[in-house]
């Protein structure tokens, strides 16, 4: 127990620096048994020893102090598996993890759950740290179970910075892993789940494929009112709208919606309503002339069971094509969703089916609207 408060201010000597101090602490320990390095090795706070300290607040004198004259090991992790380099890291001291990975320290070696040295400087945004470790032969695609990639990792960040320089050394941008053990979350939907508008936009440029996800995601936050992601999404829309056309075609907006409608079919075939609403939703924002676009979002209504916003919507529609039968159709449908007003319902359908006498869901409705009159009565 004598010796407890010595190790203290070993450790504290250590953490602040000073290396006279240090020397003069490890002596008294050793009590001259010439076992300097195990007596120092020995010496733990909190898990973590004396090169931890030195190395994470930035004093190069005593970790040359203690990997060249003691001999200490530059790769040992503390008590909870956490390599010397990743914790060092933290610190953004250049200078030290030149020092270490000069003398031995493996740019590679990584925590219990994969986090490595490289994760660690693309999360905090140090280039010069990431181009440091690089130069060393890091891998610049460990995978962490728990966050992915480095590139992940500065997706999630918002680290512009340093997922560039990732990307110029080839870093992969199709690589995911499983968020929650069951989505494959690549570097592009990370960025946009963060808004992180300018990694967005790197990795897009470099060839990352945009999904019908990574757009839902995007307008989802847009509508919620979020100013990056509405970035987010007029950048990704006009990057497919741009997709393998030249600079000056004219047709940007019409490919944009045409990818919006898409998407809200293939969201509706999957009964996906309301994510198709929402694709219909952004298709109107461009193109609020287009009566099918709210003919579409009205079905969606229909599916979804709100009458109120699908009787909306067909009203607009018949109101810009009056004679279109369809739009008939969807006024009646909402109608009779809503229960108040059978026989404008009744009407409306009957308006359709004098314009196409031979439109099938007319004849349905009207049939189930009868049926269901008699049961009233």
């Amino acid at each position: 127990m004598a010796s407890a408060p010595v190790e203290d201010m070993l450790l504290q000597a250590a953490h602040d620096g000073n290396l006279r101090l240090f020397k003069k602490f490890a002596r008294a320990l050793d009590k001259g048994r010439g076992r300097l390095r195990e007596t120092v090795e020995a010496a733990r706070v909190e898990g973590v020893g004396a090169l931890y300290l030195a190395a994470r607040n930035g004093h190069l004198e005593v970790c040359r102090y203690l990997v060249e004259e003691l001999g200490m090991d530059v790769n040992a992790v503390n008590d909870t598996g956490r390599p010397l380099l990743v914790s060092t890291v933290l610190s953004e001291n250049a200078t030290v993890i030149k020092y270490l990975l000069d003398h031995g320290a493996d740019p590679d070696k990584a925590d219990n759950d994969g986090f490595s040295p490289l994760h660690t400087a693309a999360g905090i945004g140090d280039c010069e740290i990431v181009e440091l470790l690089l130069a060393k032969g890091a891998y610049v695609d460990p995978l962490s179970v728990e966050c992915g990639t480095p590139l992940h990792i500065a997706a999630k960040e918002r680290q512009d910075g340093t997922m560039k320089i990732l990307l110029d050394h080839n870093a992969d941008f199709k690589r995911t892993y499983n968020l929650f053990g069951i989505y494959g979350m690549t570097p592009l939907f990370q960025a946009i789940s963060y808004s992180s508008v300018k990694c967005v936009k790197l990795l897009v440029e470099a060839g990352a494929d945009i999904n019908s996800d990574c757009i839902l995601t995007a307008l989802r936050g847009s509508i919620n009112g979020d100013n990056s992601m509405t970035e987010c999404l007029n950048f990704l829309l006009e990057a497919v709208a741009k997709q393998n056309v030249t600079d000056d075609d004219e047709h940007v907006d019409e490919r944009k919606i045409a990818y919006l409608k898409s998407l809200g079919s293939e969201a509706f075939e999957k009964k996906e309503y309301c994510f198709a609403s929402l694709f219909y939703s952004k298709a109107i924002d461009l193109d609020p002339d287009d009566a099918t676009l709210f003919s579409n979002r009205s079905l969606c209504w229909l599916r979804l069971g709100d009458g109120e916003k699908a009787l909306q919507d067909a009203l607009k529609c018949r109101e810009m094509w009056p004679d279109w039968p369809k739009a008939c159709y969807r006024q009646g449908a909402s109608l009779m969703l809503l229960e108040v007003d059978y026989e404008s319902a009744c009407q409306t359908l009957l308006d359709g089916l004098k314009l196409d006498p031979e439109m099938a869901e007319i004849e349905h409705a009207l049939c189930y609207m009868h049926l269901s009159m008699q049961r009233l009565e």
